[in-house]
């Protein structure tokens, strides 16, 4: 179930030159690339002659070449020129999708175009911001965007799966409160002394007990952003205090795959490159670990014969059950929206 009249991310901006670009969002195949001034096209990546995806083209004069038979294509879809006639059929087009580019990302609009403009995408500034520095990457998932944005609204997992990396056992024995304003669910946990795991021990060199807290900032469809932070309790411990901001932007691609970018953004030891890159491959690491676990889950919530049915909820899917309530309303405020699906077993209680 997607929600089609919203902003997704569909590339870093260091992704898109005037090479080609072939993604596939929320089941639909497109091909990106930048023009001349700049500017990002994003088109369906299916030439309208005879389907062959127009990335197996090239761009010439701003325009995307078919591979097949030459027709041209500019940025706003419609075919510039046919080998070999003059007339240009008005069926000669493709579809073309909004774009907005804003702080080192390209968002996409799969939906209405006459919507794009009614909404912006999540305020992403500290990605560009001077006084914050981002160690940023991207990772493919074989699951349902839905079972992560489960797993970022519930962080008690981050205790048994990434124990060797941002979790420790005080994080799931510490209480949460979950509020929503809007159209954004937020999930907020203090964790009050216990010592730092080995991230943010690296992070802020603390080694007394300190005070640790997240707030995950679910903005639907698929975007969370988590304010992160840890401030010692015993004066002259580490840097006393750090604060950071995770960005999690998550596109799906098709219904059993989704796209995730994501980017962890601090404002504290700025200028320590070495620091950055360790962050970058810190993070890599712990979604590898996120990858497995929900990959899992997501083959064994569709298998085709479940024999062992979840019927089960814990206090900690509030969160996730507050999110995924969200989606479901905002799904079927949409035009043409499709039958709603039941909350899921593992989720329901």
């Amino acid at each position: 179930m997607w929600m089609k009249n919203a902003w997704y991310v569909a590339a870093f901006s260091k992704e898109v030159h005037t090479n080609l670009l072939a993604r596939t969002f929320l089941g639909t195949r497109v091909v990106l690339y930048r023009q001349e001034d700049g500017q990002v096209a994003a088109l369906e990546d299916s030439c309208a002659h005879r389907r062959l995806p127009l990335s197996f083209g090239h761009v010439e004069n701003d325009r995307l070449v078919c591979g097949y038979h030459g027709m041209s294509f500019g940025a706003d879809g419609k075919c510039t020129g046919i080998p070999g006639q003059e007339r240009i059929p008005p069926a000669a087009r493709v579809r073309a999708f909004p774009i907005q580019e804003r702080h080192d990302l390209i968002w996409i609009w799969l939906g209405d175009p006459a919507l794009a403009g009614q909404s912006s995408p999540p305020d992403a500034g500290r990605m560009k911001h001077p006084d914050w520095v981002p160690s940023a990457g991207y990772c493919h998932l074989e699951a349902d965007y839905r079972l992560l944005n489960d797993n970022l609204l519930d962080l008690s997992h981050v205790a048994f799966v990434h124990g060797r990396t941002i979790g420790n056992t005080a994080v799931a024995q510490s209480p949460i409160k979950v509020s929503q304003q809007g159209n954004v669910v937020s999930v907020h946990r203090d964790v009050v002394g216990a010592h730092a795991p080995p991230f943010y021990a690296h992070l802020g060199g603390f080694r007394q007990p300190i005070h640790r807290w997240h707030t995950v900032n679910y903005h639907a469809p698929s975007t969370c952003i988590i304010e992160v932070g840890c401030e010692a309790m015993q004066p002259g411990d580490g840097l006393g205090r750090i604060e950071g901001v995770v960005m999690h932007l998550i596109t799906p691609e098709t219904e059993d795959s989704s796209h995730y970018f994501w980017a962890f953004i601090r404002r504290f030891r700025q200028d320590e490159p070495a620091l950055t890159e360790y962050i970058r491959q810190a993070i890599d690491a712990t979604h590898t670990e996120d990858k497995v676990v929900v990959e899992l889950q997501h083959a064994a919530l569709t298998a085709p014969q479940r024999e062992n049915p979840v019927n089960l909820a814990i206090v900690v899917d509030s969160g996730p059950l507050r999110g995924r309530r969200l989606l479901e309303e905002l799904i079927q405020q949409e035009p043409s929206a499709p039958a709603p699906e039941p909350v899921p077993a593992h989720l329901a209680g």
